[in-house]
């Protein structure tokens, strides 16, 4: 019986020490947050118009920018995940996102997911390719789509025809604007 008693007590022990132990496994590497700096894609489209040019240019810096926005103005991006952290790096048509998270107010992880980007007027959308947590693989179900606002902080004139991703940037080819737009404009 003594025997049983010290390897009951020995098991919840090890049960302890693993639990502990995956716990600070989790928990994030790096020290992110959600702050951001404004994009002034209003004033940059206007500058674009001024220029006669079709494109607007948004660098790595400005998608990380408007996806932290978007994060910060809902950090529950699931049901029990509560993001406390971000950074995003843009790779082509994919956004590297690097994120600190709180699961059920009470486990702090770090997750690296990638995501596929594309355009669906009149926002950037990112899908799920790749959701690692500490080089564990996890379902990209858990995940959903995420929205990178772009076309609501531009005037309505301007109608994105096209996003074209590469070089550490997005080029944002806009459509001519019709003569019912300009009159619009001049009203």
């Amino acid at each position: 019986m003594k025997k049983l008693l010290i390897s009951l007590f020995v098991l919840i022990v090890l049960v302890v020490i693993a639990g502990v132990g995956s716990l600070y496994y989790v928990k994030p590497d790096q020290n992110l947050d959600l702050v951001y700096e404004e994009v002034p894609l209003k004033d940059r489209a206007l500058d674009m118009v001024r220029r006669m040019s079709p494109e607007l240019i948004l660098t790595s810096e400005d998608i990380n920018n408007l996806s932290k926005k978007s994060i910060a103005d809902n950090p529950q991006v699931e049901k029990d995940v509560l993001v406390t952290g971000a950074d995003f790096n843009l790779d082509g048509d994919l956004l590297l996102a690097d994120l600190n998270v709180i699961w059920k107010d009470q486990i702090s992880a770090g997750l690296k997911i990638t995501y596929r980007l594309h355009w669906n007027h009149p926002n950037v959308v990112a899908t799920v390719e790749k959701a690692m947590m500490k080089g564990i693989t996890l379902p990209n179900s858990m995940f959903s789509d995420r929205i990178i606002p772009i076309g609501e902080d531009l005037p309505k004139l301007l109608k994105i025809n096209k996003l074209e991703w590469g070089g550490g940037e997005v080029k944002v080819k806009f459509q001519k604007p019709s003569l019912s737009d300009l009159r619009e404009l001049i009203g």
